[in-house]
């Protein structure tokens, strides 16, 4: 009995010690995560320099497509190029008066769009490459003046002539059912261009002044998206670019990318000078795939720089 109780007495006191010891432990803290900071990642690049099909040839524009396939087009022998995001060649043709193209953007369906500034036309494909149809403006050709296309989610196709300073609304069928002026923003405004369908299904018009206008698609101005200070500034006029409602966009110098919120203010603020070099040029053209890849045509190279956006 005597036994017995001790070793109870013995339990007791360890448990009551073990317990103790336990308290006196300090209590453990949970690690704060510190959250990634934006940023964008080198990949790769490709592109071969050439005249025949599946090569690069002052290549005048980017586009991608919902498969992230790309599309280039080549001013200098007329060829329409469709590449796997890694560089592998799809699909090449040429077109009888194609012999500007200046500006190529895909549709959901894979119709290709292309602006031929000297025919005044913009070139409809179907995604074999076959022609469907040609838009003719009716204005004023010159090699100078810059055609840009959007096409919205209702299938009406709207074009920028920078010249005449007019956007011109087609139906699917070719038909122009209006015309409408760019207006509206802060500064006054010596050019007009490109025209872009965001992904809220408005157009948005960049423009001289480095801010990109917005539109319904009516023509209606509906505000202005400027850099959040004077410094860094946007090329806007020679193209954006839109993914996960950011802005991407151009420095001025050709060289700094910067991707902002839609109300302008910045993301990332990156330097490309490792890649595309140095010197000023005339800022690249740029397109995004839905995964968040970037694609960056640097003609002077004929190849195309891809990146990660990481947000």
């Amino acid at each position: 009995m005597r036994a017995s109780a001790l070793c109870s007495q013995i339990s007791i006191i360890a448990a009551l010690a073990l317990a103790s010891a336990g308290c006196a432990e300090p209590p453990s803290e949970a690690i704060a995560q510190t959250p990634a900071v934006p940023s964008l990642e080198y990949l790769d690049s490709w592109g071969v320099k050439g005249n025949e099909p599946g090569q690069l040839q002052d290549p005048s524009s980017i586009a991608v497509n919902g498969m992230s396939d790309v599309f280039i087009t080549n001013i200098a022998n007329g060829f329409v190029n469709k590449f796997e995001r890694g560089g592998k060649p799809l699909l090449s043709f040429q077109e009888d008066g194609l012999n500007h193209p200046q500006m190529i953007v895909v549709d959901d369906g894979g119709a290709m769009y292309v602006a031929d500034s000297v025919r005044d036309s913009v070139y409809i494909f179907l995604p074999s490459g076959d022609k469907y149809k040609e838009l003719h403006l009716k204005t004023k050709p010159s090699a100078e003046n810059e055609l840009s296309v959007a096409v919205g989610d209702d299938g009406l196709i709207h074009v920028l002539d920078s010249g005449a300073g007019k956007v011109f609304t087609f139906t699917p069928r070719a038909k122009v059912v209006q015309t409408w002026a760019p207006s509206g923003g802060s500064n006054p405004i010596s050019h007009f261009g490109p025209i872009v369908h965001g992904p809220d299904d408005f157009l948005y018009v960049g423009n001289s002044s480095g801010t990109i206008l917005k539109y319904t698609r009516e023509g209606q101005f509906v505000s202005e998206i400027r850099p959040a200070s004077p410094i860094p500034s946007w090329k806007t006029s020679a193209g954006f670019a839109f993914w996960s409602n950011r802005i991407i966009v151009m420095d001025p110098d050709g060289r700094m990318l910067h991707v902002a919120t839609m109300d302008g203010k910045p993301v990332i603020d990156a330097d490309l000078a490792p890649q595309l070099g140095q010197g000023r040029r005339q800022p690249p053209m740029l397109a995004v795939t839905t995964q968040g890849e970037l694609l960056v045509l640097d003609p002077l190279e004929t190849r195309v720089l891809h990146y990660r956006i990481k947000l």
